[in-house]
């Protein structure tokens, strides 16, 4: 049976640090004396007095038999009524009087998508701007993880949740307990948004950008305090060091926890970190030499500047309208968008990991044909890869391509052109950046009809949460008993 109570409970816990953060919000928004203060306060209390209640209404339970449903189920409905409340600063003040479309802009955040409805971001209060960046960084690693890394939910199914609301194929055994773990991830998280909050701040931008930037960054969302996102500073510094950052949050963040434990070995040979860097390296030269080829910058280092932060960024943020650099730019955007980062990392995508495992079972297929009593399995890091992870990795490759197709099919039914829709939905389920054409990084998404944001909104939950933790929902067998 599903344990509704103990469901209630937990999200109770995760509305009341909602309401947490959206206080701070409100502190920043009093500090540069906006009007606007007393309406985050207000959202603030509201999403406090929710937690409360669903807190209360669960009190006392206690569940010795946890199961994989009531994690799915918390890890959902969580997401959900933390963007609903979530949204409530931009509604009730007035910045984004419409619902579907304050839902749409922090659902966006959350997901770390950076799709946004808005045509001009400059003229938002900043209370407004900050909540929207500190929600695309808290969705970064997960809201459920913070929580676990400081209150003790779901006992005996922490480690459920986890599973549920990270990414990867491999989650490596630490010692620790689950609450051990996430707070020593969240810590490596925060120390490196400090960092990289002090770096921007020694450029051009100023305190309040520099942190805002370095929520985004970090979370590899790619929300901006500014129109024109980061060539508004038009400095070499700063591209190139949101690009070093923005690499460092599609990489595996176990890999850093090893790192700083000085395991550095384990970081050199993590096969996937190695294809990682080897494409990113790679596609960077490719777009380099191109621009150079088409003229569209007159020298190396401009050219190498611009190709390296848009990959680097996996054109979560931009410089530069890279859809006008013609089509065989938008099909390199195309295959960056659709393979992401790194497992458990904050980037979205398809996953590295998946990409090596499909890769490389497709080839070793070949010498299978040849020897079919061979025994040839696919193996990451020297250890092989059992059959029922291939299987896995393939099931969710076809619902992924196949969850792209019908959402192209949806959006052309919207009277969205096909190729917008095609970037739209490699974006909306890969949680990356702008899509295509009027989706661009020019443009924004104010202009799709209201079911298309309902549904482009459950696409980026879907992708977000791996898919199978969203779809399952619809498959009767959940609801058995």
């Amino acid at each position: 049976m599903i344990h509704f109570r103990l469901i209630s409970k937990e999200i109770g816990f995760i509305l009341g640090l909602e309401a947490f953060l959206i206080f701070i919000s409100a502190l920043v928004s009093g500090y540069y004396h906006e009007p606007v203060a007393g309406y985050i306060w207000i959202s603030g209390g509201i999403t406090l007095a929710a937690g409360i209640l669903l807190s209360w209404y669960g009190y006392g339970t206690t569940v010795k038999n946890v199961t994989k449903k009531d994690s799915i189920l918390t890890v959902i409905i969580a997401w959900i009524l933390f963007s609903i409340f979530g949204a409530l600063p931009f509604f009730i003040s007035g910045a984004i009087p419409s619902v579907t479309n304050a839902f749409f802009e922090t659902i966006s955040g959350l997901t770390t998508t950076g799709s946004t409805i808005l045509t001009n971001v400059e003229i938002m209060p900043k209370g407004l701007l900050f909540w929207r960046s500190l929600i695309q960084w808290l969705g970064g690693l997960g809201m459920i993880v913070f929580v676990l890394a400081f209150i003790p939910l779901i006992e005996g199914g922490s480690s459920y949740l986890l599973e549920d609301e990270t990414s990867g194929i491999f989650r490596d055994k630490f010692r620790p307990r689950v609450g051990q773990i996430a707070k020593r991830l969240w810590f490596i998280y925060l120390g490196f948004t400090a960092a990289l909050a002090i770096l921007l701040r020694l450029g051009p931008m100023n305190t309040f950008d520099a942190c805002c930037h370095a929520f985004t960054t970090m979370s590899t969302g790619g929300f901006s305090t500014k129109n024109t996102s980061i060539a508004y500073w038009n400095s070499a510094y700063v591209e190139y060091v949101i690009a070093i950052f923005s690499l460092i949050g599609a990489i595996n963040f176990t890999l850093w926890y090893f790192f700083f434990k000085r395991n550095f070995k384990r970081l050199l040979k993590d096969e996937e970190l190695r294809w990682f860097l080897g494409i990113v390296i790679i596609v960077t030269f490719i777009v380099t030499f191109s621009l150079l080829y088409n003229k569209e910058y007159d020298n190396f280092a401009d050219s190498f500047r611009v190709s390296f932060f848009h990959v680097a960024t996996i054109f979560n943020f931009s410089t530069a309208d890279f859809t006008q650099w013609g089509p065989f730019f938008l099909l390199i955007v195309s295959f960056l968008v659709l393979i992401g980062g790194c497992g458990g990392s904050t980037s979205g995508g398809l996953k590295m990991m998946r990409f090596v495992i499909l890769s490389k079972n497709a080839m070793y297929e070949f010498n299978r044909q040849i020897h079919p009593k061979a025994i040839i399995p696919v193996r990451i890091n020297g250890n092989a890869v059992s059959n029922n992870i291939v299987q896995r990795v393939l099931a969710f490759a076809f619902l992924y391509i196949a969850t792209i197709f019908i959402s192209i099919g949806v959006f052309t039914a919207t009277g969205i052109k096909y190729e917008d829709a095609w970037g739209i939905s490699l974006s909306g389920i890969g949680n990356i950046g702008p899509g295509f054409g009027d989706f661009g990084p020019a443009g924004n998404f104010s202009t799709m009809t209201g079911f298309a944001k309902w549904y482009y909104s459950f696409l980026m939950v879907a992708g977000r949460l791996e898919l199978f933790t969203v779809l399952i929902l619809f498959t009767p067998g959940f609801w058995k008993k």
